[in-house]
This record gives C-alpha cells, structure tokens and sequence, in this order.
C-alpha cells in the first residue's frame, strides 16, 4: 500500500481510496467484509500494463471510516469514488459483492465506463439470504421482508434482481471471471450472466477457490487481455 498515494472522498472525505499507475482509469471494488488490501496487489500489476488503478475502501470496510455496512453504501461510494476523480473511468473491476454493486450502480447511480469485469460475482444478492436460511431458518413472511429489504437497496424488487437487473443492457462490455472450485459464489453464476448479456466474455479457472483467485495469474492476464484489447483466456 506504501507504493500508492491514498485519496480521500465522500462527503467529509471520511472515505479511502488507494492509487498505483498512470493512463486510463481502472478502478477496483472489493467484496463484502473485504478492502482494498486484498485488491492491491491486482491493481499494481495491472497499472504496471499503462493504467491508472484505484482501489475503494467501502464504508465500514479497510481505511474508510463506519461501522456499518450495506449493499446501498457499496453503490454509493462507488459513485462518490468516481465524482471524486473527476475523470472518465475506463473500466471498472469488481470482485464478488463489489462487482454487483458496481454492475447495478450504472442504473442507479449513472456510473459510466468503456468495460466491466465481475470476479465470482453472484448474479443477485443471495448470500446473505443463503446465510439466514442455513443458521436461523426463518418463517417464510420473515425470509421475504428480509429480501424486500435488500432488494430495496438496489432501487429494485426481488424478482426483477433475480432475473438480471443488475446486469441489463452489458453485452461486449463485460468480462466474467470464475473458478469452479469456488464454494462461496457457484461458478455456473458467471453462465447465468452470460446468458442476460450477448457478448459478454466469461473466463473459468480451478483450484483457487472464492479469495486465492485475485492472486491468479490468469486473472491477470484476461483482465489485461480485456482492458487491451489483446484477447482474453476462455473456460
């Protein structure tokens, strides 16, 4: 993190946000109860390609103050992220939580770029439905006042986030990244996605599970082969 320069934003700049390269803008968004410690490493090697890598600390996650979290706060600071540049984003790169929210951010929030990366990204916001239902296994009326919640969030109901909301209008834009050995997010999500998106790009890798996948060196190279333009690893 020492090799970065730190910039503060949101309102009272009570948010962190850490900055490697120079070139296009990438930003990274990490997952839930994650940082951008977890994502450093990524983003030096990428803006070691010609880029200009920002990595967010969400609220209540890494640097940013708060002690409280949520879907809305992850949509949000990644828009407050963005205005505090001040520049065109060139791509956004999200991993797991952080790639839905960034994805359902550019209707909720306008949040614009040339291409999208989602790494073990859910298609909709179901861990923490799974959660619930496999530790306290609540009434049905409960379970669903809890998704009305959530799905509140995203501006959106729970049937429109299971059908693909998040995702509309990405096609060729969009590059999905998986492992099979995942036991967090399945990887057969990347192939739902894919499916609401034409043309989207949906790479698989093995035996790197749900974290050790960001060290990947094929996540690398198909993130740089997509920012680039120079082709992509496919399953």
């Amino acid at each position: 993190m020492e090799q970065g320069s730190r910039l503060r934003y949101g309102p009272k700049k009570r948010n962190a946000a850490w900055i490697w390269g120079e070139g296009p803008i990438v930003v990274f968004v990490h997952g839930w109860n994650g940082s951008a410690v977890q994502l450093a490493p990524l983003a030096q090697r990428i803006a070691g390609r010609g880029f200009r890598c920002v990595a967010i600390d969400v609220t209540g996650h890494g640097g940013s103050q708060g002690n409280r979290t949520g879907w809305r706060h992850f949509i949000d600071d990644v828009a407050a992220l963005t205005e505090a540049l001040g520049t065109a984003v060139y791509a956004y790169v999200g991993h797991s939580a952080g790639g839905l929210t960034l994805m359902a951010a550019r209707a909720i929030r306008g949040i614009r770029a040339e291409k999208y990366v989602c790494v073990c990204t859910p298609s909709h916001p179901f861990p923490p439905i799974r959660a619930v239902k496999g530790n306290l296994d609540p009434p049905p009326r409960t379970l669903g006042a809890y998704q009305d919640f959530i799905a509140s969030q995203f501006d959106s109901t729970w049937q429109e986030l299971t059908e693909g909301r998040a995702f509309l209008g990405a096609n060729a834009d969009l590059l999905l990244f998986y492992d099979q050995t995942d036991r967090f997010v399945d990887h057969t999500e990347g192939d739902r996605i894919k499916s609401w998106c034409s043309g989207a790009q949906l790479t698989k890798t093995s035996g790197y599970g749900h974290m050790k996948v960001l060290g990947a060196p094929e996540l690398e190279q198909s993130i740089a082969g997509f920012l680039l333009g120079t082709g992509v690893n496919s399953d």
